[in-house]
This record gives C-alpha cells, structure tokens and sequence, in this order.
C-alpha cells in the first residue's frame, strides 16, 4: 500500500466494496432462485402425484362400470371371465404404458397386457430389486378395500423397470385382483424440465449480474479517475510544484488551490509559510552587510 499512488488508493476503497457487493448480491439472488425453485419442483412433484393417484381410482372406477356391463348379460362364469379378460385387454391409456392388470387370490395372473407370457403363471413369489413381494402387497391392498402399492416393473416404452405405482381393488365375483398403475419416472421427467428451468434463470441472474455489475464498476471507476484527478491529485500536483518552486528561492509562486477540504489546508498552511518566508527574506535583505 505504501507504494500505491493516491488515485489507484481511491480506486481500491471504491471497486473492492462494489465487487464484493454485487458479489453479495448475485449470491443472495442466486439462493432465492434456487430455494423457490426446490419449493416449486417439490410441490410439482406433490401436485402431479395427487393427480395421478386420483387418476387410477377413475380409471378403476371406469373399468368397474364395465365388467358390470358384461357380468348383467353373461350367466355362464367361464364365459364371463373370457369376456372381462377381453374388456381388460381393450382398456389402454397413455400410450402404452397404461392397462389393466388381473390376478386371482392365489397370485395367477390372468390378464397382464404388457407381458402376455406372463397370463397362468404364478406371480406370487414376485420380487423387486428393492425386496419388495408386489403381487402379495397388491392382493392385500385390494383386499383392505382397494390401495396403492409402490415397486418396480418393466416399462415398455423404455424396455427397463422402473418405479410404478399400482392402485388395486377386488373383483368379488372371481376373486380376482384387478389394478392399475403409472410409473413414477413420468413425473422425474416432468420435474427434471423444471429444474433445467431453474438452473437456466440461475444462469440468466449470473450473467444479468455480471454485466450489471460490470457497468457499475466501469462508471465508478471512469468517475473516481476523473474526481481523483479533480479533487485530489490535480491540486496535489500543484501544491507540490508550487512547494518546488519555493524551494529553488521563487517566492512569488501563485498557490492556485483553493478548496474547503484538507488539501485547501495544506495550502493554506504553505500559503502562510510563504508568507513567513518572504518576511524573512526582507529582513535579511535589510540587515547591513558587513
């Protein structure tokens, strides 16, 4: 610092406070953005699985409507069952990744649209990579009057299992599990858009700040140069020069700076030391030689 001439002085106590607060600011913009951006994917997520829960109850609803439509003109029950295996194979939604799917209490599947060669099979030893026994859960949820169960299966559209979550009621007249699920990645889809638009405003807010505060900083810095050299190092300069001219016996320097600050009382005080000076001089100068 010792070193440092007086203007880039001036120049330090100014652009260090101004980065550091539009680096504050950037920061405390930053965190906002980013915590109302976590709340609102969190309440995505919230929304769009109340959403999809309710869904699966209308889609079970619709689907009880019309096995009861079959059963009203079916007596013979091999012939019912072959009839609502149809129905349930027709029903689909969301392209095709949306079916209904039937086990009898036992955990035989009997309609699985999405793995035919599954149909007769037992599925009741069925479980997930993460340990949980789905056909045993499913049967129970249908039989405690119809509930949701979460566990990983295949998805078609992308050839891999994923999370699904099953809703399942009971079928009275076969002692059969009916049920149907959506599989949980559609909604990671929808919150990661989300998030990418989160992080695209974070981005926005970096750069809008940056450049902000770039022009601020050239402002104040084009604005201290020119008050610096104004105020401080200009009359600086000429109290130094006049103090030089002094120096080499020119009395009658003009001391031009003339301001109400400490400088003006720096010149003041050379202005009276002039002054002393000349008295001096005369005095000398009127003393007798010998």
């Amino acid at each position: 610092m010792k070193n440092l001439k007086i203007k880039q002085k001036i120049l330090l106590l100014t652009v260090i406070p101004l980065i550091l607060t539009v680096v504050a600011v950037m920061a405390v913009s930053i965190y906002q953005i980013r915590s109302l951006g976590s709340q609102e994917l969190e309440q995505i997520r919230i929304t769009m699985m109340a959403a999809k829960r309710e869904s699966l109850k209308n889609y079970m609803e619709i689907t009880e409507t019309a096995i009861q439509s079959v059963l009203k003109n079916v007596a013979n029950q091999n012939e019912a069952q072959e009839r609502v295996k149809t129905v349930l194979r027709a029903i689909s939604y969301g392209d095709e990744d949306g079916y209904i799917f039937a086990l009898d209490y036992r955990g035989v599947a009997k309609v699985q649209p999405d793995q035919p060669q599954l149909e007769g099979q037992s599925l009741i030893d069925l479980v997930d990579a993460n340990g949980v026994h789905l056909t045993e859960a499913l049967i129970q949820a249908a039989k405690n009057g119809g509930g949701y169960v979460s566990y990983l299966w295949d998805k078609p559209s992308k050839g891999r299992a994923v999370e699904k979550l099953s809703y399942a009621i009971v079928l009275d007249e076969f002692d059969w599990v009916l049920g149907t699920g959506f599989y949980v990645d559609d909604i990671d889809d929808a919150v990661l858009l989300k998030q990418q638009e989160v992080d695209a405003k974070v981005q926005t807010t970096i750069i809008l700040s940056l450049l902000v505060g770039i022009s601020i900083l050239v402002l104040v810095i084009i604005f201290s140069v020119w008050f610096s050299n104004r105020a401080l190092v200009k009359p600086i300069r000429d109290l130094a020069e006049s103090a030089r001219q002094m120096s080499l016996g020119k009395m009658d320097t003009v001391i031009s700076v003339n301001s109400n600050d400490e400088i003006g009382e720096l010149a003041d005080a050379i202005g009276r030391m002039q002054k002393s000076l000349n008295v001096i001089f005369k005095k000398l100068k009127q003393m007798p030689r010998k």
